[in-house]
């Protein structure tokens, strides 16, 4: 009896510390491309929902879920003509309807930097992100905004311009680092995301997306838990607007196959100032 409480409270718990990583933002148009140089200030507001949770072979192991996740993500970047440095600020809202549960405020910060490497021909940017254990977190509860632990997150992205049409990418790579309260390591996650643009007009463009993750097994104080793997695919479409000095993105994702993880539908609203 005692191990099957702990398995389901290890399950819970690691879901859920999968959730408040794997709903970081998807690329979008002009991620990794050059910029004025200046300070940019960007807001992502977004909404996650789910019914559904799928088991280690895609199968919908629950059906009724309720998760919502939404979130204000507060951004301040420099841009210097190669270097770039940037600092993330989210304001969280989680709720899941099964549990009776649901937490709120300020979530894990992200802080980052990275240069652009010298080509001519097409814009690569390799960057390095910290996540730091800034969010609400409660080890008696289920439902925590905070993940209570550390992330080390390498990425390259990569922007080429086609004439009216565009290419942005990034792969990710998350160290992802044990949570001291639980003894939880939730998995090192591989993300590859791709969005195809189209220039409708100068100021409008669109275009398909495409995201994968995949993670790797989870541990608890140091043993390896079997079928703990994640992987998400997910497939959408982003609009783009730019104005004066104020541009636009409306993003939406849906998971088309997931395993060990939600599956649901992703929005956002990405604005981007300059000052």
């Amino acid at each position: 009896m005692r191990s099957t409480i702990s398995v389901v409270t290890v399950t819970s718990i690691l879901i859920l510390l999968m959730m408040t990583s794997g709903t970081a933002f998807a690329v979008n148009f002009y991620d990794g491309a050059r910029a004025k140089q200046g300070l940019y200030f960007l807001t992502y507001s977004s909404v996650y929902v789910a019914d559904e949770v799928t088991d280690s072979k895609g199968s919908t192991s629950k059906s009724d879920y309720g998760l919502v996740k939404a979130e204000e993500l507060l951004r301040f970047c420099y841009y210097s003509p190669d270097f770039v440095a940037t600092a993330l600020l989210p304001f969280d809202y989680m709720d899941i309807r099964s549990l009776k549960q649901d937490s709120s405020g300020l979530g894990d910060i992200n802080l980052g930097a990275g240069h652009f490497l010298p080509f001519q021909q097409v814009d690569i940017l390799p960057m390095l992100f910290v996540k730091f254990p800034t969010g609400a977190y409660n080890s008696v509860k289920s439902v925590n905004i905070g993940s209570n632990q550390y992330d080390i997150k390498p990425m390259v992205f990569l922007y080429k311009n086609l004439g009216d049409f565009s290419i942005d990418a990034v792969a990710k790579y998350f160290f992802r680092l044990k949570n001291s309260s639980t003894d939880v390591s939730p998995g090192d996650e591989i993300y590859l995301q791709c969005l195809l643009g189209y220039n409708l007009t100068d100021r409008l463009k669109l275009g398909p997306s495409i995201n994968w993750m995949i993670s790797k097994d989870k541990e608890q104080n140091g043993v390896k838990i079997s079928d703990s793997a994640r992987e998400t695919l997910s497939m959408g479409a982003d609009i783009y607007y730019r104005f004066s000095k104020v541009s636009v993105t409306f993003t939406y994702l849906y998971d088309v196959h997931a395993e060990n993880s939600p599956r649901g539908h992703f929005f956002q609203l990405k604005t981007v100032y300059l000052f």
